[in-house]
């Protein structure tokens, strides 16, 4: 079943471009890369080299070249392979049939193609794997098919020459060769970390006389290590020559079987399944999208960041955004919990970055870093765009007005108690992470005495477009939200570890809390029109849409943003703001998310990526009352899940690269699926579920980890049911569709 205009599936679990061309080189390498969480490598042909956009990232691994934007290195390349036919080079021929295929199943990417040299031509196979079982470790089998006699020269080893995007991280790189292995090691320049590459190789059968039909193939096994891995006693060179050669004897098959056995226990609780006569190509995109939100997520530590374009390039620098929160962290929350959880433990650890940024700005408290990579300082630029019509770079204010981050960390962190009931992680990491960010909007808000309330100036929220406003209602209200769970948790330290809660030195600074909270302005919806403004004076901006600004471009490429793009006097936002408010605070009373969704959804230009799965999730949930909307809620899902598979999104603005996957949007394909269509969501502490399925559907089917306890959701058009397996040890209290809270017994179900 076609996904798109190249792309394609057979079964729902893989998805395969027809197009595999060099003119869409960026594409194919982050479509079809593999990763891990550790490593990510992009799904370019063995052969590629700097120019065809080859790239090897590895996590933790920041190192600054340019002397503005800290990246990930790109590490030498293990997996090349030069082939050669009767003394001239083969390469890839794109006027034949081609395709590159990724089984999400079992992280096997898969290339075929033809490739020639004008007189000899063969046929080509190319698999590769990250192995999930030992994340430093990364296999591939080239097989060569004679088309007809030829005599066949292959070169494999290390390629030191890769793609990076703001200079060289790697600096002088020792290569060694002997034998089938080959070493490579390097230090990046600024931070100071050592790589290690070792690549192992085998040739069978080992003639290079190849008739019509004859074939060979060539394994090799690529390993990385560095001197910031927790698993590297002896150095990364031995780290990485171990995997490799270890790899190399085990074989292709066996090791592929070893990672595929760990991918068969994350899709256990990750899949969703969708049913209808129809519905195999959002099945497809749906799981491709899961699987690049968990290999963009380095689950095997609790001190790295998610980052916004995972390992599939440096674009964002590997770094954490309020992304992480709002849109990776919730596809693990209910699936995952052990990566969600360590997802904020690396914000524990990154606290003393945060109170550094609060300190240097003028405030008390957690301010977290816009862009975060290991340590928590801030790495967002004062200059992150160029204005390319004077070619003079642009000023923007995501790292001292965008403050939303640290609110929208806090309530993650009571979402995620409500979930699990970790009371462990909230005595340890938890608390102290909420009541930094407490004292920190404390401090950030301002007191209006004529009015007797605080209000937020100064501000620029989701909607990145218009910055240096007032009173931004999705800020002030996870504020206060924020807010209000800090005194919850304090509380509950009170009565239950109070010993903890004195090591925190909270003192009186919970009275400032309470009166913040209590005073704090949020706008409230308009009494007759139910419409909620975004920030002061938005309404008295030109009412216009984003279709005529797009006419009033003088480049494709501007910014449309702050200080003087076309978007900032009108009310045309770049991505949804209060409807992303009501996707994170289903609260709101179900009219007001109705209005406010007919006003503001055609005044949104979606130029982010994060913008499809928040119209989607919230449309969904309006189709209880508006039920033709769960068609646009279909159409924005299928937006969101196939937005890397149909390239929708522009790899360049203001003349920076931004290009990669959008891990935040293969996150929102799950959230739309689970919590728009399955209709979850997690109030007053509790998980409660309503499900929307699409007429187009017969059913949707997905897995919830509460509490520990393994629940089964199926969804349908003839009825819905919740079930808790038998081998759970608790009940799971839930509410289902309008009815009251119940208690959920193992081995029982809950019909409705």
């Amino acid at each position: 079943m076609q996904i798109g205009e190249h792309v394609r599936t057979d079964t729902g679990w893989e998805v395969v471009d027809e197009s595999p061309t060099d003119d869409r080189g960026i594409t194919i390498g982050s479509n079809f890369m593999i990763g891990n969480g550790y490593v990510g490598y992009r799904g370019t042909r063995p052969d590629q080299r700097a120019d065809g956009f080859v790239g090897c990232f590895v996590s933790d691994t920041h190192d600054m070249a340019d002397g503005v934007r800290r990246e990930l290195a790109s590490v030498p390349n293990g997996l090349y392979v030069r082939l050669s036919a009767d003394g001239l080079p083969l390469t890839f021929d794109p006027a034949q049939a081609a395709e590159v295929e990724l089984d999400v199943r079992t992280g096997e990417c898969t290339h075929r193609s033809t490739w020639t040299n004008g007189t000899s031509e063969a046929l080509v196979s190319v698999r590769r794997f990250a192995s999930l079982d030992d994340l430093h470790l990364m296999m591939q089998q080239v097989t060569v098919v004679a088309t007809h006699e030829m005599e066949l020269r292959v070169h494999t080893g290390i390629d030191p020459e890769v793609w990076s995007l703001h200079g060289d991280h790697l600096g002088r790189v020792i290569t060694t060769r002997e034998d089938g292995l080959a070493t490579a090691r390097c230090t990046t320049p600024e931070s100071k970390v050592d790589i290690a590459v070792a690549s192992s190789w085998r040739f069978g059968p080992d003639s290079s006389q190849l008739w019509p039909g004859d074939d060979i193939t060539i394994t090799s096994a690529m390993a990385v290590a560095t001197s910031n891995d927790d698993d590297v006693p002896f150095g990364p060179l031995e780290r990485s020559f171990e995997s490799a050669e270890s790899a190399i004897e085990l074989g292709y098959r066996e090791a592929l079987e070893r990672s595929a056995t760990r991918w068969a226990d994350f899709w256990d609780t990750a899949d969703v399944v969708i049913q209808g006569e129809s519905t195999m190509a959002a099945q497809a995109a749906l799981r491709f999208s899961i699987w690049h939100n968990r290999i963009a997520t380095p689950a095997h530590s609790d001190r790295l960041p998610i980052g916004a374009r995972g390992l599939s390039c440096q674009a964002y620098q590997g770094a954490a955004f309020w992304d992480q929160e709002m849109f990776n962290l919730p596809a693990f929350l209910l699936t995952a919990p052990e990566i969600a959880r360590s997802i904020l433990v690396y914000r524990w650890r990154t606290l003393d970055g945060a109170r550094r940024k609060a300190e240097r700005l003028g405030y008390e408290g957690a301010f977290y870093a816009w862009i975060s990579g290991t340590t928590g300082d801030e790495l967002c630029p004062d200059f992150f765009f160029d204005d390319v019509i004077t070619g003079r770079p642009i000023r923007n204010h995501f790292n001292v007005w965008q403050m939303h981050i640290s609110p929208d960390i806090a309530l993650t962190v009571e979402r995620y108690w409500n979930v699990t009931g970790d009371d462990g992680f909230i005595v340890d990491h938890g608390a102290e992470i909420v009541f930094e960010v407490a004292t920190f909007v404390s401090s950030f808000v301002t007191f209006v005495p004529h009015r007797d309330r605080y209000e937020i100036i100064r501000l620029l929220g989701p909607d990145e477009w218009h910055e240096n406003v007032d009173n931004e209602v999705f800020t002030n209200r996870v504020t206060q939200i924020a807010l209000g769970a800090a005194l919850r948790i304090h509380g509950w330290m009170a009565e239950q570890h109070p010993d903890r809660l004195a090591e925190l030195d909270v003192g009186d600074r919970v009275d400032r809390w309470r009166d913040v909270h209590e005073k704090l302005y949020v706008p409230e919806p308009d009494a007759d029109s139910l419409l909620i403004e975004q920030f002061d004076g938005f309404f008295a901006l030109e009412d216009t849409t984003p279709e005529v600004l797009s006419e009033r471009l003088i480049h494709p490429e501007e910014y449309w943003g702050w200080p003087n793009g076309v978007a900032v006097h009108t009310q045309v936002s770049k991505q949804p703001d209060v409807v992303q408010l009501f996707a994170v605070d289903p609260t709101y009373p179900l009219d007001v998310q109705r209005a406010n969704y007919a006003f503001y959804e055609p005044r949104c230009a979606h130029g982010s990526s994060l913008s499809h799965s928040v119209h989607a999730t919230v449309a969904a949930r309006l189709a209880s009352i508006e039920p033709d909307l769960i068609d646009q809620a279909v159409e924005y899902f299928m937006a969101t899940a196939t937005l890397d598979l149909e390239s929708t999104q522009q790899d360049s603005v203001g003349g920076t690269f931004i290009g990669g996957m959008h891990t935040a949007a293969n996150a929102g394909a799950y959230q739309t699926a689970v919590f728009g269509f399955g209709g979850v969501r997690i109030a007053d502490g509790r998980v409660c579920i309503a499900p929307a399925v699409p007429p187009a559907w017969t059913s949707i089917t997905f897995a919830l980890v509460i509490r520990g306890q393994r629940l089964d959701v199926t969804a349908s058009h003839d009825g819905h049911v919740v079930t808790s397996r038998p081998t759970n040890d608790a009940r799971v209290e839930l509410v289902v569709g309008d009815a009251d809270p119940a208690e959920l017994e193992p081995g029982g179900a809950l019909r409705w």
